[in-house]
């Protein structure tokens, strides 16, 4: 089913995209050698610039309520930004320096471990346009955890794919990411799923849409 939609008489939405051969799964024990991450942990992983509007305090918050249930979970945000001290300064007051870690800017080549490694992508965005990042997880065969931010709802239709929380709202964020680890995933349906958003895919109904305006 294509992707893209009639807003109105006079345009279509379609979707961002991703390069499939920068997103693909890979096994996950030997990204985490690679990353020299835990094989003992599950591990959750957000993406982004570190800036208020990424929802990092809340995610963060949230964590410390889900280690109260589950002790064997590491959280880990990758990105840079303005809020870096000010988020390892609540995960310090919070205790959670053994559950929660930024780990700073990922290159574009190691991304791709970074999301084969993790158990559940999660973003806690108050506001999002599309969120790339998250059709970057499910490429990889990772379920995803996301806010309705206005962007995330667009992408994650199914609780098949991965479940959507309250923006701002840790409790709730937190309940849905203990039922995330929890759930037995159908892998090859993710990645099934994520295929509709490959670039070839995207691009070609961009063609179709000026070849509609064309006659």
């Amino acid at each position: 089913m294509p992707l893209l939609k009639n807003v109105n008489n006079n345009s279509v939405c379609i979707p961002n995209g991703f390069d499939k051969k920068k997103f693909y799964p890979l096994n996950k024990e030997v990204c985490r050698d690679k990353l020299n991450l835990p094989k003992n942990k599950k591990i959750i992983f957000s993406l982004s610039n570190l800036i208020e509007r990424k929802g990092y305090k809340y995610s963060i918050e949230s964590i410390s309520r889900v280690i109260k249930k589950k002790k064997d979970i590491l959280y880990l945000i990758g990105g840079s930004g303005p809020l870096k001290d000010k988020l390892q300064k609540q995960i310090v007051d919070s205790n959670l320096q053994d559950g929660v870690r930024l780990v700073g800017s990922i290159p574009d080549d190691k991304l791709n471990l970074w999301m084969n490694a993790c158990d559940l992508f999660v973003l806690p965005s108050l506001s999002e346009s599309f969120g790339i990042v998250q059709i970057e997880a499910l490429a990889c065969g990772k379920p995803v955890v996301a806010t309705k931010n206005g962007g995330s709802e667009e992408i994650i239709t199914s609780k098949d794919y991965g479940l959507l929380c309250e923006p701002a709202n840790p409790e709730d964020l937190a309940e849905k990411i203990l039922i995330g680890l929890d759930k037995k995933w159908d892998k090859n349906k993710i990645l099934n799923y994520s295929t509709k958003f490959m670039w070839s895919k995207i691009t070609k109904e961009i063609i179709d849409v000026y070849k509609r305006v064309l006659k």
